[in-house]
């Protein structure tokens, strides 16, 4: 609205630009455009305001189908008022000048008047055709016939409004047709759903057909991969034992070769120290028969007292322990009378020995 400042005797009023002013001086016109301000006496003033900007005004149109079913269309029209005065002489615009509001309801006024000059196109239109075929598509069709029908309307014209624009956004019969109406559509989605839903089952069981199966033939490939496994085993321990035999073979030919070589390096050195044993055991006992062969010649030779002296001295180192000895005068006596025999002084020997 007009934004008016009282003052007294004046007031001064300054319109949107949206906002065309029309003010009467004695009922005529002196002054008017969009967005002006002025100052202005209002006890000889009358002021009306035309809104220039596009105005929307939305209608719920009921009209009969020509099988006698009730369709409501959702209108939405869009208009301007090309000419703010004769907009302004069919409908009063007049503001109260202390408020600047509008006097009475002007827009209200030209919604009815946009609902009684849309009503004839649309009561054409569904008036000619069966509630489904109203239904179905009908929007945009009956959105042109009420755009054409508002377009060639001279009292429009007259009126000083031009149409910008017509848009249905609804064409609808009463909510136990519409379901009526929904129900093949809906049965014929549920069973596209139904057979949607029992193709996923097919497949679901084909596939899970496909699983198990594979499944199987993996259970199978694995049992006969287990069986070459086993034998690869088996082949694999009974190569090893036969490896382990012909090892333990092979060690223990091994070890009777050495035992062998072994025995036989013993018996020869047996052999040989046996032979070395008997052939230094003849030596020593040629050595000791020789010794003994010049012992018994030089026992032969020598003198009697040399003898027995000799017998005594082997006598004496073959004699470990001498626990008692009894020498005799008549065993030493008969040994000197012997020896000096022998160097002839024999009776010297014998008064020294009395």
């Amino acid at each position: 609205m007009a934004s008016i400042t009282n003052y007294p005797l004046i007031s001064h009023l300054r319109a949107e630009p949206s906002q065309h002013i029309l003010h009467f001086t004695g009922g005529r016109l002196v002054k008017q455009g969009p967005g002006i301000a002025y100052w202005f006496v209002p006890l000889s003033a009358a002021v009306a305001q035309v809104p220039v900007e596009d105005i929307e005004v939305t209608m719920v149109l009921n009209e009969y189908s020509v099988d006698f079913q009730e369709v409501s269309v959702q209108v939405t029209v869009r208009y301007r008022c090309a000419d703010p005065v004769m907009v302004a002489n069919r409908v009063n615009f007049g503001l109260n000048l202390k408020t600047g509001v509008w006097l009475e309801a002007p827009i209200e006024r030209l919604a009815t008047f946009w609902s009684q000059r849309a009503q004839q196109p649309v009561r054409a239109r569904i008036n000619k055709v069966p509630v489904e075929e109203a239904v179905r598509g009908a929007a945009d069709a009956v959105a042109s016939a009420i755009d054409a029908a508002l377009r060639a309307d001279a009292e429009i014209t007259a009126m000083g409004l031009q149409v910008v624009g017509v848009q249905v956004t609804r064409v609808a019969p009463n909510a136990e047709v519409e379901r009526a109406l929904q129900v093949p559509t809906r049965e014929a989605i549920q069973q596209k759903s139904d057979e949607a839903t029992f193709s996923r089952r097919a497949l679901a069981v084909e596939k899970e057909r496909a699983i198990k199966e594979n499944e199987l033939n993996n259970q199978i490939e694995l049992a006969r991969k287990e069986e070459q496994l086993i034998a690869q085993t088996g082949a694999n321990e009974i190569t090893r034992v036969k490896q382990a035999a012909e090892a333990e073979g092979a060690r223990v030919q091994a070890e009777i070769a050495r035992n062998t070589l072994q025995a036989v390096s013993y018996a020869e050195t047996v052999v040989t120290r046996g032979e070395g044993d008997t052939a230094a055991r003849r030596g020593w006992e040629e050595m000791e028969n020789a010794a003994e062969a010049r012992r018994v010649e030089l026992y032969k030779n020598a003198p009697t007292a040399v003898g027995i002296a000799m017998s005594i001295q082997q006598l004496a180192g073959k004699v470990q322990t001498i626990q008692h000895l009894n020498i005799t005068p008549e065993l030493f006596g008969s040994l000197f009378e012997d020896m000096l025999k022998d160097r002839g002084g024999a009776p010297a020997v014998e008064g020294q020995a009395k």
